[in-house]
C-alpha cells in the first residue's frame, strides 16, 4: 500500500497585514531614533523600504545591524517573514533597549531579497533609485527568538543576534 500526501501554499500576505505589522516594527526603530543611533528621517525611509519590499513580494527578511564605534559588526536585531499561515503569535512592541550597546554604536539596515521572483529587475531598480547598495550580508552568530508581530497569520518573527 503507497500513500500519496500533497501541501498547498497559499500566501497570507495584504497591504493591510503588513502595514499593521509594521507599526511594530516601526516602533522598534523609533527606538534607536530616540537614542540617536540613526536620524528620525533615515527611520522613516527604512520603515517605508521595507513596506516597498514587503509589498513587491520579495523580502526574505531584514536586519537592524549594530556597528561599534570602529565600524565592526556586533550584532543585531533579524526580523523574518511568515506568509506561510503558521504565524498565530502577536507580540507587543519594545524589547530593544539601545542603552545597552557600547558607547558610538551605530546601526543599518540590510535586507536579504529573493532573486527569483519576476519583478526582481525592477525591485532591483527601485532600490537602487532609494540609495541601496548591493555590497551588503547577513549577521553571522547564535539567533535567540524575542518575539513575533502579525496580523491575521501573516508578520515577522523577531531575533536578537549576538548582542
Amino acid at each position: 500500500m503507497s500513500e500519496t500526501y500533497t501541501t498547498t501554499y497559499t500566501s497570507t500576505y495584504t497591504e493591510a497585514r503588513a502595514i499593521a505589522v509594521m507599526v511594530n516594527v516601526l516602533e522598534d526603530i523609533v527606538v534607536l531614533a530616540e537614542a540617536r543611533l540613526i536620524t528620525y528621517e533615515r527611520a522613516k525611509r527604512w520603515v517605508e523600504d521595507i513596506l516597498y519590499l514587503m509589498k513587491a513580494k520579495v523580502l526574505n527578511f531584514f536586519e537592524l545591524q549594530c556597528y561599534s564605534s570602529a565600524g565592526t559588526r556586533i550584532g543585531g536585531y533579524k526580523y523574518t517573514v511568515s506568509d506561510d499561515g503558521t504565524l498565530h503569535e502577536n507580540s507587543n512592541s519594545g524589547g530593544i533597549d539601545p542603552y545597552d550597546l557600547p558607547d558610538g554604536c551605530k546601526v543599518g539596515l540590510y535586507a536579504d531579497i529573493d532573486h527569483s521572483k519576476s519583478n526582481i529587475q525592477e525591485v532591483m531598480s527601485e532600490l537602487a533609485n532609494r540609495g541601496w547598495g548591493t555590497n551588503g550580508s547577513a549577521l553571522e552568530g547564535e539567533m535567540t527568538y524575542e518575539r513575533s508581530y502579525s496580523r491575521n497569520n501573516f508578520g515577522l518573527k523577531r531575533y536578537k543576534i549576538g548582542l
